[in-house]
């Protein structure tokens, strides 16, 4: 939390801490993927702390804790200047758009803080069999450089939508399922 000009109080930062074997449960990574999500797409940044790390190297997560807070601090504090700085036409313009029906967009930050690497030099609209697998890994990479945890059916739907194929036939989802299978976390 931080304290704005208006002596108002607003949370920038979630800390979540947990243990990686709760984590891997397929129910608990989803339930935690949608409340980051939905938190990010309010405005705050996350930050996980897993028990282990706690345990093993507290000083170390504390200092991290420190730099992620002062860091969410700096950028609601940069948000809140350029918001200070729009007209009151762009203003009501921005409140409009905030009430419209679509869902919020997540910020390009991750649950650490960091955006999404570039992407990869590999062109969209091509036929599965013209991707290498290399290309398609690099893809898969890329989808998950912004940190988000995902399944690994979300991580196909995104794949199948860079590569911008119009369906989901047998052929694909088995050449980016393999990248998935290979570029996995240990």
């Amino acid at each position: 939390m931080r304290e704005t000009s208006r002596s108002k109080l607003t949370v920038v930062l979630a800390i979540e801490c947990d243990g990686a074997s709760y984590h891997a449960a397929p129910t608990a990574r989803d339930r935690d993927r949608l409340r980051q999500q939905q938190l990010e797409a309010l405005g705050w940044r996350f930050c996980r702390i897993w028990s282990t790390d706690w345990f093993l190297r507290r000083e170390e997560e504390v200092q991290r804790v420190v730099k992620a807070h002062e860091e969410a601090v700096r950028v609601a504090d940069e948000r809140d200047a350029a918001e200070s700085s729009k007209s009151p036409r762009e203003l009501a313009g921005s409140r409009i758009d905030a009430g419209s029906d679509s869902a919020p967009q997540p910020p390009a930050s991750s649950a650490t803080g960091t955006a999404r690497a570039p992407r990869p030099p590999v062109p969209p609209g091509l036929a599965i069999d013209e991707y290498s697998p290399s290309q398609l890994r690099a893809i898969v990479r890329w989808i998950r450089s912004d940190g988000r945890l995902r399944t690994d059916d979300e991580i196909l739907s995104e794949a199948i939508a860079a590569l911008e194929f119009s369906r989901r036939g047998a052929r694909i989802v088995g050449a980016v399922r393999a990248a998935i299978a290979s570029t996995r976390p240990a």
